[in-house]
């Protein structure tokens, strides 16, 4: 639940546009993308507790 509530407070309202296996935990990197706009919005890896948040 922590994790989520993570992902809302910095990505905000998101899709996920795809996931990969994460190179450090093995678990699933998954990453978001705005669901108007369809850019990238960033990464998050619920196993590492990580999240990057792209700007550009």
């Amino acid at each position: 639940m922590y994790f989520e509530v993570l992902l809302d407070a910095l990505l905000g309202e998101r899709e996920i546009l795809h996931s990969m296996e994460c190179p450090v935990c093995g678990f699933d990197e998954i990453y978001y993308c705005d669901p108007v706009t369809l850019k990238q919005l960033g990464r998050a890896c619920q196993g590492c507790n990580f999240v990057q948040k792209f700007d550009f």
